[in-house]
């Protein structure tokens, strides 16, 4: 008797269990990436020279979409990045540039050659699925309309597609990519941040020299005189 349980006092102490609490947000990171990765792609088209050199107001009263903040941001920075100064209203403004979404949402597409996945009778859990082979494609697609006008007067509008795609295939237990756009926005960031960092560690700074003059905005210049 002793013996047993001496045998399992010791099976005891070899023995044991942990557990980990695993928690499941409402979006997955791969939706919010491709969705991202879209905007980031529709504002590399972003082209306004006319912008340089004035205030600009972006307004946000039409933008309906999910994601609106990065959306809202991302156009700011490119505004910036085209030589415009950003006012926070439109009175202190030259023009203005409002922004609206026709689209910001992620396509789903799959496929199986297989059985897929079957209910099974008077019980909560279905037979699991048995894929020959399988492919998962998703896909973010984003549409931006903008719109430029100064007074009340048109100035420019263009409207903005991108994409950006992943998929995943599995053939038996082989899994395989043919497309992987959040993969390839990762890296060129990463590459953009390494290359700011050499650049930054190998140029030396400059003696202080005074500022040029800005150009003249094409906003404010005063319109030509008809010939004649």
């Amino acid at each position: 008797m002793k013996r047993i349980v001496l045998l399992a006092m010791a099976w005891g102490l070899l023995t044991g269990c942990s557990a980990r609490k695993v928690s499941m947000t409402s979006r997955t990171a791969i939706e919010q990436l491709l969705l991202s990765g879209a905007v980031d792609a529709a504002m590399e088209k972003f082209d306004m020279p006319m912008l340089r050199g004035s205030r600009v107001y972006v307004d946000f009263t039409n933008l309906k979409c999910t994601d609106a903040e990065y959306v809202k941001l991302a156009l700011r920075v490119r505004v910036a990045q085209q030589g415009a100064t950003l006012v926070d209203a439109a009175e202190k403004s030259d023009c203005i540039l409002e922004a609206a979404s026709g689209a910001l949402a992620l396509e789903h597409k799959s496929s199986l050659v297989g059985l897929p996945s079957v209910p099974v009778p008077q019980s909560p859990m279905p037979m699991p699925e048995m894929p020959l082979y399988k492919s998962v494609e998703q896909t973010g697609i984003v549409k931006l309309l903008l719109f430029l006008h100064k007074n009340g007067q048109f100035l420019a509008s263009d409207q903005y597609y991108a994409k950006v795609d992943h998929d995943e295939s599995f053939f038996l237990w082989y899994r395989f990519q043919r497309e992987d756009g959040v993969r390839e926005g990762w890296e060129r960031a990463d590459l953009k941040l390494e290359q700011g960092r050499s650049k930054s560690s190998t140029t030396k700074p400059a003696a202080p020299q005074s500022a040029a003059p800005a150009p003249p905005s094409r906003l404010n210049s005063p319109p030509m005189p008809e010939a004649g």
